[in-house]
């Protein structure tokens, strides 16, 4: 490949999670050798989300939730802007502005990842308790502190989610009473469908977790015994800590209104162009093509966060060497995937949830498993698969139960070309 000429202004990457890192990586790995200035407001390394839930539990040391080592991110050479966050980006000038500072960049790339958000939580009544949540380093270690402090003996988990089951599953290892609040029937959100719910929920409550399904919190009260929930159904109980995931907002506060084409987040082509040819975006303020669908969604995981961002490095890399961007750096689009094992109870998932009139559900179940299948009529008349479930009795690393999830989504991924 052609060796990427410098230009005046840096390349700029705001936000240094898994996207921004890999952003950095293939820039430099594509031949990009001038400045790349990295605004991020965490004073750690680069750490995984997926882990902090393990480091909570105590399953993970608090050196393990980092991927990246010192030396491997020296190795990339960054400008590390360090007077605070990003107040403002400024596309036509192209300016960054922070509280303390203006920078100018000839390409950048949006990073900031998703703060969890506590919409529908009531509060506490004449308090200021703040619920705890789960996404950064700073949540975890404030997750770890309270489901170890010897008086936290009841957690209840509002939501039901992936991040509020591996919060439960949290409680759960440090042997605490825990309580499941969710306001869908079923747990797994918009990832299961009820066949493979019901037997997650099966494993929950083996575990001596109680199910609060369909039905949310409606006040909370601190009394001497601790915090007075008052549910939906009129059901009361009592807890030392609560948690709440009900769901993450893009960070995209610092973009003005109208500058830049924005959805749920930022939406991008398949390059991660924003409508800015200057601006990219990866992992979660992107809102890139879903396969199944053809429609702009976040995909916000782990493995597209971190493709994405390669993508949007290489491209830039290119751009700025005055080369074509090679087909092979193309992300025409995702599936969703994901994985999760509470205390050995698995669930995998790939694909899409939406069952809709040409599409039909079969349902596949073994002595320690059930599979549940999603097939979509084409126009040709041809039956293809867009989606399925799998919910294990056991988490066995790989055992069946991962070798069909992984075939599964082969088929589906292929459907998709």
């Amino acid at each position: 490949m052609k060796q990427a000429t410098t230009t005046s202004a840096p390349v700029a990457i705001v936000g240094f999670g898994t996207a921004g890192v890999n952003a950095a990586i293939a820039l430099r790995n594509s031949g990009y050798e001038g400045v790349i200035r990295v605004f991020s407001n965490i004073e750690t390394l680069p750490y995984s989300p997926i882990l902090t839930s393990y480091y909570a539990g105590g399953e993970k040391s608090y050196d393990e939730c980092f991927p990246w080592s010192y030396d491997e991110i020296a190795e990339l050479n960054l400008d590390v802007v360090e007077d605070g966050p990003v107040t403002k980006l400024d596309p036509a000038d192209h300016v960054i502005s922070t509280a303390n500072g203006t920078y100018e960049y000839s390409k950048c790339i949006v990073a900031t990842g998703a703060t969890p958000m506590c919409w529908g939580f009531p509060g506490v009544d004449n308090d200021d308790y703040q619920p705890l949540v789960l996404r950064s380093m700073d949540d975890a270690e404030r997750l770890k502190t309270a489901l170890e402090n010897p008086s936290c003996k009841r957690l209840l988990v509002s939501g039901a989610s992936m991040v509020a089951l591996k919060t439960l599953e949290a409680g759960l290892n440090h042997n605490l009473e825990c309580t499941l609040v969710g306001i869908n029937p079923h747990v797994l959100d918009f990832n299961a469908l009820p066949e493979a719910a019901i037997r997650f929920e099966k494993g929950l409550r083996a575990k001596g977790v109680t199910l609060k399904l369909g039905q949310k919190i409606e006040s909370v009260i601190r009394t001497d015994e601790g915090l007075a929930v008052t549910f939906s159904t009129g059901e009361t109980g009592v807890y030392d800590e609560i948690s709440v995931a009900h769901g993450m907002k893009s960070n995209i506060d610092f973009i003005e209104p109208g500058s830049l084409e924005v959805d749920r987040a930022l939406v991008v082509d398949e390059f991660m162009r924003t409508s800015d040819p200057d601006v990219y975006a990866a992992g979660d303020v992107a809102q890139g093509t879903e396969l199944i669908s053809g429609e702009k969604r976040i995909v916000g995981i782990w493995k597209n966060a971190a493709l994405q961002g390669a993508c949007a490095g290489q491209a830039i890399a290119c751009e700025l060497s005055g080369t074509e961007v090679p087909e092979s750096c193309k992300l025409p689009g995702s599936i969703s995937t994901n994985t999760i094992a509470v205390n050995g109870t698995l669930f995998i998932s790939a694909g899409t949830m939406d069952v809709t009139e040409n599409r039909t559900v079969e349902v596949r179940e073994s002595e320690d498993m059930t599979v549940v299948y999603i097939f979509e009529e084409t126009q040709r008349g041809e039956r293809r698969l867009v989606g399925f479930n799998i919910t294990c009795d056991h988490d066995e690393p790989g055992g069946r139960a991962y070798d069909i999830g992984a075939m599964l989504t082969l088929r589906i991924e292929a459907g998709c070309r």
